[in-house]
């Protein structure tokens, strides 16, 4: 059974019990810029897009704009709370913020695609329906980045897992980006102890004979 209505009863609560803060989030340690420093390779001197895909408060959006390149960002903010969407929208009149369900399509594409917490709460009670519907929405994800994408998970290299939790391991989130996305990537595991990022590049094209890849 879906708990998409649970997980937004779950954030709505959060946020009016904490307001405009990272607890809103449920992540009451914050932390998010450590989070979002896997994005600063990929920022550019020229303009770009990013697509925040569960953008929450709009964290993200700050962080850009403090970074050499902010002025250059076209950002895009998407989630599935109205409260959290009409909250950016006060904070941030000149970004682009929008309600979308759980499988809507974006109808563009982003140079950056990025998504932070989105997948750690299991959507189904039945541990491989959650898990394909994060795997499907990545798909989805990888579709739409013209350059790269950004997505973290809770590890499993953990000591404890809350019930409501969906922890991946590295191995599985390897074969899953080799499988189906491309074999240009990175797992980061030294962000953060109990989370791993994942970068995948659209491009991953390689130059024979060399065997290397081709730079764009």
């Amino acid at each position: 059974m879906s708990h998409f209505d649970d997980i937004k009863d779950l954030y709505r609560s959060s946020f009016s019990e904490h307001g405009d803060s990272p607890a809103a989030l449920l992540t009451p340690k914050g932390r998010n810029t450590t989070r979002y420093s896997a994005i600063d390779p990929f920022l550019r001197d020229d303009a770009y897009t990013v697509c925040d895909y569960g953008c929450g408060l709009g964290y993200l959006y700050e962080y850009l704009k403090k970074s050499p390149q902010g002025e250059k960002v076209h950002y895009t903010g998407v989630d599935m709370l109205p409260e959290f969407i009409n909250k950016c929208r006060e904070k941030y009149e000149e970004a682009n913020f929008f309600v979308v369900d759980s499988n809507e399509l974006l109808g563009k594409n982003y140079d950056i695609v990025f998504s932070s917490g989105v997948f750690n709460i299991k959507t189904d009670v039945n541990v491989e329906v959650s898990k394909n519907y994060a795997f499907e929405r990545i798909k989805y994800l990888f579709q739409i980045t013209n350059d790269v994408l950004i997505c973290d998970f809770l590890s499993a290299f953990v000591d404890f897992q809350q019930s409501n939790a969906q922890h991946f391991s590295v191995q599985e989130i390897a074969d899953f980006c080799f499988k189906h996305l491309g074999r240009k990537f990175q797992i980061r595991h030294d962000l953060l102890p109990y989370e791993f990022t994942l970068i995948v590049h659209k491009n991953s094209d390689i130059q024979k004979p060399e065997n290397i890849f081709v730079k764009k």
